[in-house]
């Protein structure tokens, strides 16, 4: 709550209360939702967990541990032990997205997260991630480093949104066409920049 002071208001958006009490975060990576809101939140803020079996550790990125639907780099005996995230700096900004057919209590149709860091009015450190577009929970690698050394601009932001767009492969299912996630998508990645940079943001140019 120190360093993310909204963090109460976006895990309100995971699921219920009661669930929200006996859910870890380990359960929500090895479970491996492609919409795991944990697993979305923590790729964003460059987690690392450590891995245990037996007296062997071993520790790697979070977004290294999705492989494929389902598929995990956990071997035979081994569970998550910790998760850490770097501290973030003072000149950050972080930032979680959510749609599903309910506000509250349901799980998500498209999610997303997204960290950065500004120095003089440029990026220097970006990380985006996103639910719901792909077989894993999914970190947006080609968009995360386009954004390094640029500024905030609705030039940047819709050159990037054409990189994340050619990242993601989202199918139909119940939860909406692959069409219509992709517009989901995009329009949580506009909402990230809306709401943390409203007086750099043309809403009418971004949707044009």
């Amino acid at each position: 709550q120190e360093y993310f002071p909204e963090i109460q208001t976006h895990f309100k958006l995971i699921s219920s209360e009661q669930i929200r009490n006996m859910g870890t975060l380990a359960g929500n990576f090895v479970n491996a939702s492609p919409i795991g809101d944990l697993s979305i939140i923590f790729l964003a803020l460059n987690a690392d967990i450590t891995i245990k079996e037996s007296d062997n550790t071993r520790k790697i990125p979070l977004r290294n541990f999705f492989l494929a639907y389902k598929k995990l780099y956990l071997n035979q005996g081994e569970y998550i032990e910790s998760v850490f995230i770097p501290v973030p700096a003072s000149n950050s900004k972080f930032n979680f997205e959510k749609v599903s057919q309910r506000t509250y209590l349901d799980i998500a149709s498209v999610n997303s997260a997204i960290y950065l860091e500004i120095v003089n009015e440029t990026i220097e450190e970006f990380t985006i991630s996103a639910g719901g577009v792909s077989a894993i929970p999914k970190y947006l690698e080609k968009t995360s480093a386009y954004f390094k050394g640029k500024k905030v601009t609705n030039g940047t932001i819709i050159k990037a949104n054409e990189i994340l767009q050619e990242e993601i492969s989202p199918i139909s299912d119940i939860r909406g066409t692959a069409e219509y996630k992709r517009l989901l998508l995009r329009q949580l990645f506009f909402a990230h920049f809306i709401k943390l940079f409203p007086e750099n943001i043309s809403l009418k140019e971004l949707l044009s």
